[in-house]
C-alpha cells in the first residue's frame, strides 16, 4: 500500500469515526427526534435517487451549452484554456453550475 492510499484510508477513517460520534450524541441528546428523522430517511433517499440523474443532465446540459456558447468544443480545448493558459473562466463555470445543482437538490428535496 503506498503512502497516498494510506493517508486516504486515515482520513476516511477519521471522518467514519466523526460521523459515527455525531450520531451517537445526536441520538443520545434527543432520541425521538432521531428516531423520526432515520424513519423519514427512506423517502428522502427515494428523492434523492428521483432527483439526483434529472438534476445531472440538465446541469450537464447546462454547462455544455454555456461552454460551446464561449467557444469550446472539447474538453481538450477547455483543459487548454484553463491549465497551458491560465484562464478560470471554464472552471469558474463548471463549479458555478454544480453550486447551482446542489441548491437546487437542497430545494427539490424536503425531508
Amino acid at each position: 500500500m503506498n503512502q497516498f492510499s494510506r493517508g486516504a484510508l486515515r482520513i476516511g477513517g477519521f471522518f467514519v469515526t466523526l460521523l459515527v460520534i455525531g450520531q451517537v450524541l445526536a441520538f443520545l441528546i434527543a432520541p425521538a427526534s432521531w428516531q423520526a428523522f432515520v424513519a423519514r430517511l427512506p423517502v428522502i433517499l427515494s428523492m434523492i435517487a428521483f432527483w439526483g440523474p434529472i438534476i445531472a443532465i440538465i446541469c450537464g446540459l447546462f454547462v455544455w451549452a454555456v461552454l460551446r456558447l464561449l467557444g469550446f468544443n472539447s474538453l481538450e480545448e477547455i483543459r487548454q484554456e484553463s491549465v497551458e493558459q491560465n484562464n478560470p473562466t471554464p472552471a469558474i463555470i463548471f463549479m458555478g453550475a454544480l453550486i447551482s445543482s446542489l441548491l437546487f437538490l437542497i430545494m427539490v428535496i424536503r425531508p
